[in-house]
Formats: structure tokens, C-alpha cells, sequence
């Protein structure tokens, strides 16, 4: 290969050694970190609602339900906190069901994205949820 066929190829190599150096990075690492540095958060939760808990993190993963989220953006799913819930805020929930204790529990659960960015975050009532924040809002239609 002669000296000038080098040097026209070099910069075509280097910029293919940074793309696919980056994708590299955020595919192996980038999905690696949240798993190393969370956890579901059931275990630091009291015994008693723990078991809701559990539940309450299948509810929350059902509501990603996006292609996208489910296989690609949504790295970690962890329970933030399981609480009572005022008689207010279960307006139009089923509460009648064996798990849902009258209805009396809801809990927040909280999706994690590469590198262990926030997403977005669940509110959960029995066995009903509602995203109540996403980071990636999508643009509003302009109301006719």
C-alpha cells in the first residue's frame, strides 16, 4: 500500500474506530452501570409491604409498554417507596380485590436509563397505575 493510500484511508478508520468505540460504550457500560449500582429497592422496604411492592414494580413495568421503552430505554425498574393512600386518591379504582388490601396502598416506582439516569417515575394504587412524570415528554398536538 503506498504512503498516500495511508494517509487518505487514516482519517476514514479513525472515524470509524470513534463510532463504533461509542456505541460500544453506552451498549456495554452505558447498560451494565444501573444494574451494578441499583437495585429493585424491595428489599429495604419493610416486611409487611414488601409483597405489594413486588406487585406494585409489574404494574409499574407493564405501564412502559412502548417498544422502545421496554426493550431499549428502560434499563432498571425500582420501588422508591410503598405507602397508605387518602381515601382521595382512589376516585375510580377497584378496590374490592384480595391484593389490594381495601385499597389502602399505592407506591411510587421509579425507571432507570443508561448510566442510571432517572426516567420517569409511577404512581401506583392497587393494581392500577399512572406515569405521573417522563422526562421525554412528547410535543403536545395544537388544539383546533
Amino acid at each position: 500500500m503506498s504512503a498516500t493510500r495511508r494517509r487518505r484511508l487514516r482519517p476514514w478508520l479513525i472515524m470509524a474506530s470513534i463510532s463504533i468505540g461509542w456505541k460500544v460504550l453506552v451498549f456495554t457500560l452505558g447498560a451494565a452501570i444501573p444494574r451494578w449500582v441499583l437495585d429493585d429497592g424491595i428489599a429495604a422496604l419493610p416486611e409487611a409491604s414488601r409483597e405489594y411492592a413486588a406487585e406494585a414494580r409489574l404494574t409499574a413495568m407493564s405501564l412502559w409498554d412502548g417498544p422502545i421503552e421496554r426493550h431499549g430505554l428502560v434499563r432498571m425498574v425500582r420501588v422508591v417507596s410503598v405507602d397508605t393512600v387518602p381515601h382521595a386518591m382512589l376516585a375510580g379504582v377497584d378496590t374490592g380485590g384480595p391484593r389490594c388490601d381495601g385499597g389502602r396502598l399505592g407506591a411510587r416506582v421509579r425507571a432507570y436509563t443508561y448510566f442510571a439516569i432517572p426516567y420517569s417515575e409511577v404512581r401506583t394504587v392497587c393494581d392500577a397505575g399512572h406515569v405521573e412524570y417522563r422526562v421525554f415528554r412528547r410535543k403536545a398536538r395544537a388544539r383546533e
